[in-house]
């Protein structure tokens, strides 16, 4: 059952007690695994189909106590951010920070060019809108920078990784209704 502890205890990274199908994916994709592991979790954790994989009915399935996933939890220690990321600023809870400076440097892989920065900068975003809900902002820079924002309470966080400065804030805890006229 070990392994099934570790994968839920690395999909809830937030430590929330519950998972969605979208982190599952985020998982998945993450680890470059077998797809139909997202219908299968899905199936067996979520039959009512709630949208939501719970600490406790995972624990139930699989006849585990939810006492041994705590202790598991914190065999794993505390959660920490990669070596190579520099904090800058941050108010942020760690766990979010976790979130977004993994997929940063996961993402970080996929450049090659300068171009290729418009694509990580809207990727980030994209992941931020999803992973973390609203609506987020995110700025790369190379180089010196000054900045003044407007930010939700806990939503900012910014970090230097690779030579590169990253800027992330969420505005909104919703998507803005957009009025085509």
């Amino acid at each position: 059952m070990e392994p099934f502890m570790d994968a839920y205890l690395s999909i809830d990274r937030r430590q929330r007690g519950w998972i969605t199908e979208k982190d599952l994916e985020n998982y998945v994709q993450r680890n470059k695994l077998d797809p139909s592991m997202i219908t299968r979790w899905s199936e067996l954790f979520d039959a009512e189909g709630t949208g939501r994989i719970t600490l406790e009915k995972f624990c139930e399935v699989l006849g585990l106590k939810l006492a041994d996933i705590q202790k598991r939890r914190e065999e794993h220690g505390p959660a920490t951010l990669h070596p190579d990321i520099k904090v800058i600023w941050e108010n942020m809870a760690l766990t979010d920070q976790i979130i977004l400076g993994e997929e940063t440097i996961q993402e970080f892989k996929s450049i090659s060019t300068e171009e290729d920065l418009t694509r990580l900068s809207e990727s980030l975003k994209s992941f931020a809108d999803r992973q973390l809900g609203g609506v987020w902002q995110v700025v790369i820079v190379d180089g010196s920078y000054w900045t003044t924002q407007t930010f939700l309470p806990n939503m900012a966080f910014q970090f230097e990784l690779y030579g590169r400065a990253y800027l992330f804030w969420q505005t909104a805890e919703d998507e803005p209704n957009i009025i085509k006229t």
